[in-house]
C-alpha cells in the first residue's frame, strides 16, 4: 500500500516566494529517489504556506528517503520558515 506524506511549510514573514523557489528546487531530488511515485507542492499566497505532496510505493522507501534528505543542506529551506513545518503520514485508501 502506498505511503502518503503530507508536509506543510509556513514562510517567514516576506518570504513566500523564495520558499516556494527553494522546495520547487527541491523536488527533483525528492521524485528521483527509488520509490517515489508522486511529488508535487502547492502554494497559497495568502497564508503564505506550500504544502508538498509525496506518495511512496512503501514505507521502507520513504524512510530511506526521509534518511538521505536528513544528509542534505536543508539550510536554506529553513532559514526561510516562520515555523516548524506541519508533517503528516498517510495512507493511500484509492
Amino acid at each position: 500500500m502506498s505511503i502518503v506524506i503530507m508536509q506543510t511549510f509556513k514562510a517567514a514573514e516576506g518570504r513566500y516566494e523564495d520558499l516556494a523557489r527553494v522546495i520547487a528546487a527541491m523536488l527533483p531530488d525528492t521524485a528521483a529517489r527509488p520509490g517515489a511515485e508522486f511529488v508535487h507542492a502547492a502554494g497559497d499566497p495568502a497564508s503564505a504556506t506550500v504544502t508538498v505532496y509525496q506518495q511512496w510505493d512503501c514505507e521502507k522507501n520513504q524512510r530511506d528517503y526521509a534518511a538521505w534528505r536528513a544528509t542534505t543542506d536543508v539550510s536554506p529551506l529553513m532559514a526561510l520558515l516562520g515555523g516548524a513545518p506541519k508533517i503528516e503520514q498517510l495512507s493511500q485508501l484509492f
